[in-house]
């Protein structure tokens, strides 16, 4: 079983207005997590001459670079080989992605070869209502076109912008597909619109997503993500309270 209390780690894209890999780096441990799951905001895949500093940066402040994402993938080997270099070179497990209907077909065909390949996983990630693979019904029939290359790294949050679906039902209905989590947290304001939450002080019920991912046989990363005010003390409270419940 993923342990969270030793293991929870934190989305770069938290601390996006961080530019320097090593103050984020520094912000991760003061939430006292030493993992990331590195956003694009934080790597240039196009500069593989950087990638190194990248890599140095975390390892050397202690936090070790266990997913990344979420990238935009598309029926194109060469356009999709630089985010496998990169996550071989800085030994990342996981690659959370995203794509369109165009030409999926080959689009999957891609990932599942690189990722057979590198032996690296892959994930989609879920966007909520606005997003073709935000839903069950899309995903599912994804999955029925791939292979278990493809998994998926659930966005607790955007799981719940689904009107009547859960992170509970999603875990139950894609267990063996499991592959990553991104705990985040909304509230709804009267006007409809949804803001971050620090988590479990919104809509997720938190206490019933991490009994069930207790079960979980697959996850292989687990980050939290805050994207609103007050992001370092917020992810700080965040994480303790996922640390709280998981006792």
């Amino acid at each position: 079983m993923f342990d969270l209390q030793k293991m929870i780690g934190v989305k770069s894209y938290s601390f996006r207005e961080i530019k320097e890999n090593a103050e984020c780096a520094k912000a991760i441990r003061s939430c006292e997590s030493c993992v990331v799951d590195l956003s694009g905001c934080h790597v240039n895949y196009d500069a593989p001459e950087t990638w190194g500093k990248v890599i140095s940066d975390y390892k050397d402040n202690g936090v070790a670079i266990d997913g990344l994402g979420v990238v935009s993938v598309k029926p194109d080997d060469a356009w999709n080989r630089r985010y496998f270099e990169f996550a071989k070179q800085a030994g990342t497990r996981l690659i959370s992605l995203t794509f369109t209907p165009e030409d999926m077909d080959k689009t999957i065909a891609s990932i599942e070869k690189l990722s057979e390949e590198y032996g690296i996983l892959t994930a989609i990630h879920n966007h909520g209502g606005y997003n073709f693979l935000g839903n069950s019904t899309a995903l599912s029939w994804v999955f029925s076109k791939c292979s278990k290359r493809i998994g998926l790294c659930l966005d607790t949050a955007w799981c719940i912008h689904i009107e009547r679906e859960n992170p509970v039902q999603w875990m139950e209905l894609y267990g063996d597909r499991m592959y990553g989590i991104h705990f985040k947290d909304f509230v709804w304001e009267r006007n409809g619109k949804h803001v971050d939450s620090i988590v479990g002080e919104g809509a997720l019920d938190l206490a019933a997503t991490l009994e069930k991912f207790k079960e979980m046989e697959h996850i292989i990363s687990a980050v939290l993500e805050y994207e609103g005010p007050e992001t370092v003390e917020c992810t700080r409270k965040s994480i303790a309270n996922i640390r709280s419940l998981w006792k």
